[in-house]
């Protein structure tokens, strides 16, 4: 056989025929190419897990919402503990102060009398 009368356009052809098929099937073994039944049973894992993550973070969004709506009533309710505490000192102070001054005002008087 006389490498002149070999027909290269048919040659090139078949090559190229078998170059794809033969890269078709490696690429079905791979993985890299599923069929679309596979693709979409995929996607709707996906999308199934997504709305899962979503319920789970607005879940935790109104859980978080309802701890520092708490955390606020309690902190309004230790700065009232807090007012009434100083404004107790604060009479208490003033009472202090008005007891010394009339003791201070009776012992002058005291002192003047005697």
């Amino acid at each position: 056989m006389d490498l002149a009368t070999i027909p290269w356009a048919q040659g090139s052809l078949v090559g190229i025929t078998l170059a794809v098929i033969f890269a078709t099937v490696g690429l079905v073994l791979k993985g890299v190419l599923v069929h679309r039944s596979v693709v979409d049973d995929v996607r709707a894992d996906r999308d199934a897990r997504i709305a899962e993550a979503n319920e789970d973070a607005e879940e935790w969004r109104r859980l978080w919402e309802a701890e520092r709506e708490a955390h606020e009533v309690t902190r309004r309710a230790h700065d009232e503990e807090r007012r009434a505490e100083l404004r107790a000192a604060a009479e208490g102070t003033q009472l202090a102060a008005a007891l010394l001054q009339t003791i201070q005002t009776r012992q002058i008087e005291a002192g003047h009398d005697t």
